[in-house]
């Protein structure tokens, strides 16, 4: 038992009980339906018989007449009372007193009982059918069996009236029905085996796929993210459901790749500015310093500790919208003011640099209200700051920055353009790579590479996206698109991301 419990609780099993069972049902539903319908033929045949034979008597049976009114010298003829040649037949002639005027030598001393139903046969003129069974059946046929007893009452101008009893076995019947009732009862336990061991087969054929589901899922490790299942042959439900596995190992194959890329690059970025830190702090105990020396040493440390702080930011942010992780904070945030905080936050870098930000509005028109977006304010803003601050690194001092809100149908489009060199032609699908940074030997500006690849995420995690061109007319241009407020958006307006990986 312990041994067979595992395969009960199998799907496969279950599946074989199930289609064993309603195989079952259909089966024994019609075995009953047969033997049902094929009883009352085979009865029905029985008494269609049994009223033929008693056509048949009746008409040879012929009782003393009575005496024909005004014919005073004619003599009453005697009929034949022996018509009875119908072996297993029991006849029986009652007068219309009830007396028992003939009966037929098999019935010896034996008598047909009259019932009810009998009687009034003399007044409905029709032929009374009833069964007859125990003693009274056996003492009369010598075995056990009912009888089929028909009565009719004979009822004719020139003879005396009487009724006619006759009455027959149904042994035969019955072992008819009896036979069939056997065969349905053999045939029934050996079609549900065979069902069931159909059934066990094809649900193992039907579940064979799953089996190579689970075996694949098995040999997906770390090492072997590559494997995939094979799809059969068709467009069932099966192949349906293979296809999508196998396009779900394709994202988590690539999600995971994805992560050990940005492992290795974020342990890259930050062991930099902790060999930094570690170097110097070394050098700084080997042996005494002057105060200016400490003081630069406690400088670097600030300008380094600044940037793992930026960096571990970046991190965190670009980590949560590549895992498309649920806006924490979802409201309407009005585009105009989220541009003009994003430019007053990076103005005192771009003073710095001697760069001017020229920030173009989407101001309503009459009655319309101000166009906003649905999201999270914070990283909204975290990404316009970074479009800006990417323009302002590459901004030769005395330039323009411009930063143009427009409405594009139910989007709303935000432009980032500076004037600089502008991106090399085979840089310009790398720069939203993590840890990318375009070589500019003129740019002192610092960063983490990190930036621009956080614009992209939070853009689609709201619905969006973001592209690069290079401008006819110098430096680069970036726009980010993004669904506005009660428009249908990528992602259903649910605050998910789109699934695009970063």
């Amino acid at each position: 038992m312990v041994r067979l419990w595992p395969h009960l609780s199998t799907l496969r099993f279950k599946l074989t009980a199930l289609y064993t069972i309603v195989f079952g049902l259909l089966l024994i539903s019609l075995g009953v339906a047969i033997v049902t319908a094929r009883e009352r033929d085979l009865r029905e045949q029985f008494d269609e018989r049994l009223r033929d034979r008693v056509g048949v008597i009746v008409e040879e049976i012929a009782v003393p007449l009575k005496p024909i009114s005004g014919d005073r010298g004619s003599t009453p003829k005697r009929g034949r009372v022996n018509p009875f040649r119908f072996p297993g037949y029991f006849f029986q002639v009652r007068l219309a007193d009830e007396s028992v005027a003939y009966r037929s030598k098999n019935l010896e001393d034996h008598t047909l009982p009259l019932s009810d139903a009998g009687r009034a046969s003399q007044r409905t003129k029709e032929m009374i059918l009833e069964t007859i069974r125990g003693t009274e059946a056996s003492s009369i046929l010598g075995v056990h069996s009912p009888l089929r007893l028909l009565t009719v009452f004979y009822n004719d101008p020139e003879t005396q009236p009487f009724f006619l009893q006759t009455a027959v076995s149904t042994l035969q019947v019955d072992r008819s029905v009896g036979r069939l009732r056997r065969v349905v009862l053999v045939t029934v336990p050996v079609a549900l085996a065979v069902a069931g061991v159909v059934s066990w087969l094809l649900a193992g054929r039907a579940l064979a796929p799953i089996k190579r589901v689970a075996r694949a899922a098995d040999e997906m490790r770390a090492d072997r993210f590559t494997a995939r299942i094979e799809a059969p042959k068709g467009r069932d439900e099966v192949a349906n459901m293979i296809a999508r596995l196998n396009l779900m190992f394709d994202r988590l194959s690539n999600s995971f790749l994805s992560q050990e890329r940005f492992i290795a690059d974020a342990a890259h970025e930050l062991k930099t500015p902790l060999a930094v830190l570690l170097g110097q702090a070394q050098l700084l105990l080997k042996q005494d310093r002057t105060s200016e020396e400490y003081d630069s040493f406690v400088t670097n440390i600030q300008d380094e500790v600044r940037m793992l702080a930026q960096t571990v930011d970046s991190l965190l942010t670009l980590a949560r919208a590549e895992a498309g992780i649920p806006l924490q904070e979802v409201g309407e945030i009005y585009i105009n003011e989220m541009i003009m905080d994003a430019v007053e936050r990076c103005n005192p870098v771009a003073t710095q640099r001697e760069v001017q930000l020229v920030p173009v509005l989407a101001m309503p028109e009459g009655d319309e209200t101000e166009p906003a977006v649905r999201g999270d304010g914070g990283l909204l803003q975290l990404m316009v700051a970074n479009l800006i601050r990417n323009a302002i690194r590459y901004s030769p001092a005395g330039e323009a920055i411009d930063i143009a809100v427009r409405l594009d149908g139910g989007e709303f489009v935000l432009a980032v353009r500076d004037r600089g060199p502008g991106i090399p032609a085979e840089f310009v699908d790398r720069v939203f790579d993590r840890f990318f940074r375009a070589p500019d030997p003129q740019s002192s500006f610092k960063g983490v590479g990190l930036g621009l690849t956080i614009v992209r995420g939070v853009a689609r995690l709201h619905g969006g996206d973001v592209t690069v061109a290079n401008h006819p007319d110098g430096g680069c241009e970036f726009t980010v698109r993004l669904p506005l407020a009660g428009q249908n958006s990528a992602d259903g307006g649910t605050g998910r991301a789109t699934g695009h990986q970063a």
